[in-house]
């Protein structure tokens, strides 16, 4: 559905919504005379106004709020607190929240689309005065609603309050509305491990990251209107973040030339990512998607742009020591079970829930060459399944056709107890006790059990 903008208009996507907003949030702010003197009211469309502020009370608070007769503002307070961290039956329009108590109210919401109803509703309650604090706390509620620990988000570096309220309001809808954040978690992991254990701090550069071109004069609303969400996602995310190579730091992501970034890969190899504009056949099972399509670095081929991504990450973490090969194990015996449980895990969808359980991300590339085409996977196992602070990735591969890889990596230290436990789970018994036992199956027949 549509949403409508600060101006009333109606977008058509999040990332239209975000342009209107920014192009037409600072002249709402003055219209609401916010430095000062009665605001000037300014309402939704009624049919489209997300007014509803949280969920049905809990305790008898939706009587409380909605009640024009409201005894007090810490009895409403104490309500809105209720009703936001309770999923009840029915929900509070923000219309009906007593005008008087609304701010109070407003320092319980969990979301900017929450206390933008407040404000539309009870437009002259809510001055700079009022506002700054509100969102000043609402800034770290959001980033961890959606990141987590992994996130930081510090307050704008300015000095005047309005601009500080822009740059929070802006931060908060970039992030809230900005479309689907979750893709990035195993990839905010791998940072953080890049990063010395340390979470990804999103600065005043980071929100402002269109801006950064060395091209001259630069149209930064053309160039956000030709992003590909997943795209413009990660160039938030990564701005700024550098990688150890070779003794200097060198910046994860080039923003400085023509066309999409350049990502680095170790090294200093440097390669221009290609967004494809239709599904590959390389992933036939794969429905397009637009917000994350299909990817070409090199000479491989990913079914999206995060698995792209994650590839590049993977090899900076390993590069640089953050993580480390523990098995490793081959076949060349298709006849084997251990052979075919590689092809099922291969062929295994990427959304199968049963199959990985929670925690778990797959990414894949594929290269066709010479030989023909080979395809490599990566099951990354994250803190939720590892432990806080630490990964696994089983590595997956199908050489041409004729011979398999299993190689797992983690940065548990030895015995990686853990590490055995997830891979014998993954993998299943059979499978999983010859790669942790390393028991490879040549061309020739060896010593070792038919599966």
């Amino acid at each position: 559905m549509a949403s409508p903008s600060p101006n009333g208009k109606r977008c058509t996507s999040s990332r239209d919504h975000i342009l209107h907003w920014q192009t037409s949030f600072p002249s709402w702010l003055a219209s609401r005379a916010l430095l000062g003197g009665a605001p000037i009211a300014h309402r939704r469309e009624a049919a489209n106004a997300p007014t509803e502020i949280m969920s049905g009370a809990a305790d008898g608070a939706g009587g409380s709020i909605a009640d024009e007769s409201a005894s007090s503002a810490a009895s409403a307070a104490k309500g809105a607190a209720s009703a936001s961290s309770a999923k009840q039956q029915g929900g509070i329009n923000a219309a009906d929240v007593p005008q008087a108590v609304a701010p109070t109210v407003a320092e319980y919401v969990r979301s900017y689309s929450q206390l933008e109803a407040l404000i539309d509703a009870h437009p002259t309650q809510f001055t700079a005065a009022v506002l700054l604090p509100i969102l000043t706390q609402l800034l770290p509620v959001v980033v961890a609603l959606i990141f987590g620990a992994l996130v930081q988000v510090p307050l704008p570096q300015l000095t005047q309050g309005v601009a500080i309220i822009v740059a929070i309001a802006r931060r908060l809808v970039m992030l809230e509305r900005g479309g689907d954040w979750a893709r990035w978690r195993p990839h905010l992991e791998m940072l953080y491990l890049l990063r010395g254990m340390r979470p990804v701090v999103l600065g005043d550069d980071n929100f402002g990251v269109f801006q950064y071109r060395y091209i001259g004069v630069f149209d930064r609303r053309a160039f956000f209107i030709s992003e590909t969400e997943a795209v413009w996602q990660w160039k938030i995310l990564s701005w700024g973040v550098t990688v150890a190579d070779g003794g200097q730091q060198t910046r994860l992501m080039d923003l400085s030339c023509i066309g999409d970034s350049i990502i680095l890969l170790p090294h200093a190899c440097r390669f221009t990512p290609t967004l494809l504009a239709s599904a590959s056949h390389l992933f036939p099972s794969d429905a397009f998607d637009p917000t994350d399509p299909p990817t070409q670095l090199a000479e491989y081929t990913y079914p999206n742009y995060t698995s792209m991504v994650a590839f590049v990450l993977f090899r900076w973490l390993f590069c640089g020591g953050h993580i480390r090969r523990v098995r490793e194990w081959w076949s060349y015996r298709s006849a084997y079970a251990a052979f075919r449980r590689v092809d099922e895990l291969l062929a295994a969808s990427p959304s199968d829930a049963a199959q990985w359980g929670a925690g778990v991300a797959i990414f894949d590339g594929k290269r066709p060459d010479g030989k023909g085409l080979s395809h490599c996977r990566w099951v990354v196992l994250g803190s939720e399944v590892m432990g806080e602070g630490h990964m696994a990735v089983i590595e997956l591969v199908d050489w041409w056709g004729y011979s398999r890889d299993v190689i797992i990596y983690s940065t548990e230290p030895a015995p990686h107890a853990q590490t055995r436990n997830v891979v014998m789970r993954m993998l299943g018994a059979q499978l999983g006790g010859v790669v942790w036992r390393g028991e490879h199956e040549a061309r020739q027949a060896t010593a070792c059990t038919l599966m």
